[in-house]
């Protein structure tokens, strides 16, 4: 009986649908005759011109499958933001002035191509200076070569001039920035750039089948440091002979009578 009822309720919203569009009515009688399986269909009541509107909605049967997608759409976004960075630094262009700054702000001032005629290398000197490129600091001595993160608008074979220096040191004196001395300076050329050996960035989050492999190369700028300026070089007195050590002579052990 209750069937029937919704039977009988559904076909009247039908057939004041079916009135709108003037078109002959059913019979309820036909509608009310018993069949062996009923069934009744939507697209049977709506009228032509009711175009249903049809919506798919995925239901995750795991908890763990709504954080694996969350993380990896924060993990897409994070990358596509740092390729954004990268590739705007790629693409601006940097005004003379604007390379100057921030040059000066990293701790070097490039001032132009090795030249063939240029006698930059010199002799070993007993001096030692504590530079800051970036945010690391260096103990350089004329004649040695460090690495450090790449550094921009300079190219191989260009002279450069590290203004931040925090110390200078030599056997006789010691002379101690604060932080930095003004007068003071390192002499370098840019050797190379290259890759340094590959890191494996592995991360994983337990019980949530969430596991990610990263690879990185740090770009770095290899440098030969050339002179040391601003602070007085002991001279080294070198002889033809070489020093050799005090010899010493055997004690006599009295012998006891």
């Amino acid at each position: 009986m209750a069937h029937r009822r919704c039977l009988h309720s559904a076909l009247l919203h039908g057939t004041a649908l079916i009135s709108l569009k003037k078109s002959p009515p059913l019979s309820i009688v036909n509608a009310l005759t018993p069949k062996p399986n009923p069934v009744i269909t939507t697209s049977n009541l709506e009228p032509s011109w009711f175009t249903p509107w049809s919506y798919v909605r995925h239901f995750s049967s795991r908890k763990s499958d709504d954080s694996e997608n969350e993380a990896e759409m924060e993990d897409s976004s994070d990358v596509e933001e740092e390729s954004d960075e990268m590739a705007s630094d790629m693409v601006r262009d940097y005004s003379p002035g604007e390379k100057e700054a921030e040059a000066a702000a990293i701790g070097y001032k490039v001032v132009g191509p090795l030249q063939r005629s240029d006698r930059v290398f010199k002799d070993y000197e007993p001096v030692f200076a504590v530079v800051q490129i970036g945010s690391h600091q260096f103990k350089v001595s004329n004649g040695d070569s460090i690495f450090t993160e790449r550094l921009k608008f300079c190219e191989v074979n260009d002279k450069l001039i590290l203004n931040k220096v925090l110390l200078l040191g030599s056997p006789t004196q010691t002379i101690i920035g604060r932080p930095i001395l003004p007068d003071a300076a390192v002499h370098a050329v840019v050797e190379e750039h290259a890759l340094d050996a590959k890191v494996i960035i592995f991360k994983k989050k337990r019980r949530k089948n969430y596991r990610r492999t990263k690879g990185h190369r740090q770009e770095l700028t290899k440098l030969r440091i050339t002179y040391i300026q601003g602070i007085e070089k002991p001279e080294i007195k070198t002889d033809g002979k070489p020093l050799k050590a005090a010899d010493k002579k055997p004690e006599k052990i009295a012998a006891i009578a």
